[in-house]
């Protein structure tokens, strides 16, 4: 990833909200996210911050 990497504590524990499966790590864009394949859903991290509201994730194609 970039520098707003997340902070492996952290990361092991992030679980999708809408169905608490498991994220992936992306890059698309330049931009890190996090993707769930059980909903197909990209949540944004913002300054290392993952954003993980449902209402501001994306759909993934």
């Amino acid at each position: 990833m970039t520098e707003q990497m997340i902070e492996p504590w952290l990361r092991e524990i992030l679980r999708c909200p809408r169905c608490k499966g498991d994220l992936t790590d992306a890059t698309t864009d330049s931009d890190p996210e996090l993707h769930c394949p059980a909903c197909r859903l990209a949540y944004p991290i913002d300054s290392g911050i993952p954003v993980l509201l449902v209402d501001l994730a994306r759909p993934l194609d």
